[in-house]
């Protein structure tokens, strides 16, 4: 399989960075691969949105038959080459494919900004409650491994331990915001 390129990418689509919106380029059947087949496609599409939303909250285009990932196409074709690690929304929303809310950032840095899980019952990322020894505890993960913060009898102690491991760890400012 070819690797798709920065070139083909501006071929077919359009991309404004402002918006982060992709739209079907308008463009001479000639630069389509397989004029046959495409005929039809480019007619009825072009000048409109390309791709379509995902389960998972993201948006997907497929372009020359493979499916892509819009915020990696929107590196691609921004930058002129694909993304080194993974690209995380710097405000959580999978679907703002604006280029100054995407950043090309490691697994590990890219779980620094994550949302509160729907599982969270205390309302803020690492602090739960114990009901064993009735007080909260606050952990955080550093190097894969969960650093237990202390046990506190009142949970804003808890959430000001948890913050203050989240600024000296490097957490994004965003990490654990509501869903």
């Amino acid at each position: 399989m070819e690797v798709l390129t920065a070139d083909r990418v501006r071929a077919v689509l359009d991309y404004n960075p402002e918006t982060g919106i992709f739209m079907w380029a308008n463009r001479p059947l000639s630069d389509f691969a397989n004029t046959q087949a495409y005929g039809a496609f480019v007619s009825r599409c072009l000048g409109r949105e390309a791709g379509s939303p995902t389960m998972n909250g993201y948006r997907r285009i497929t372009v020359d038959r493979v499916k892509y990932l819009a915020h990696r196409l929107a590196w691609l074709h921004f930058y002129g080459t694909w993304p080194s690690q993974q690209i995380d929304h710097v405000n959580g929303d999978g679907c703002d494919n604006r280029i100054a809310n995407l950043r090309d950032v490691s697994n590990a840095e890219n779980h620094r900004n994550l949302r509160l899980m729907k599982t969270n019952r205390s309302g803020v990322a690492g602090v739960r409650f114990d009901a064993r020894y009735d007080n909260w505890a606050a952990t955080i993960w550093e190097d894969a491994k969960i650093i237990h913060l202390g046990s506190f009898k009142s949970k804003d102690d808890a959430v000001a331990a948890r913050k203050a491991a989240e600024r000296k760890l490097g957490y994004h400012p965003n990490h654990g915001r509501a869903a």
